[in-house]
């Protein structure tokens, strides 16, 4: 997500369009604020994580709720960077494709976003849904 970001965040200081950088655009920097925001409550909740960890406090669902959150963030970010880039997006110049596309996996490999769910919903409800 930080890589995408940052990428994003100079591609659209040097992009001119209509003699502007498209970083100019309200559209824009709406959308790199809330990148900005979006990665640093993913960073908090994995500087929290790891305060609990330290402190041998962590629950199996709040690792559960960190990897949920933090690689659905990402690959979000990912997305919008693309989309910031336009036609230049798609291509592999670019890293937010590279990261996308690799985060398909992650959102995998990390357990599925619907085990994360259920596993939070056990814990917010006292039911198991498994």
């Amino acid at each position: 997500a930080i890589a995408c970001f940052s990428e994003v965040l100079e591609y659209s200081k040097s992009r001119i369009l209509f003699k502007q950088p498209i970083a100019s655009r309200q559209a824009v920097q709406l959308k790199l604020a809330d990148m900005a925001r979006r990665i640093t409550m993913a960073q908090l909740l994995s500087l929290q994580l790891g305060r609990l960890k330290d402190a041998g406090t962590m629950q199996p669902t709040q690792v559960s709720l960190a990897k949920w959150n933090n690689c659905r963030m990402a690959i979000d970010i990912a997305r919008e960077a693309r989309d910031i880039l336009g036609g230049a997006g798609i291509t592999t110049e670019h890293c937010p494709i590279r990261h996308a596309l690799n985060l398909e996996s992650v959102i995998t490999y990390e357990g599925t976003e619907t085990v994360h769910q259920l596993v939070v919903g056990r814990e917010v409800t006292g039911i198991n849904a498994f």
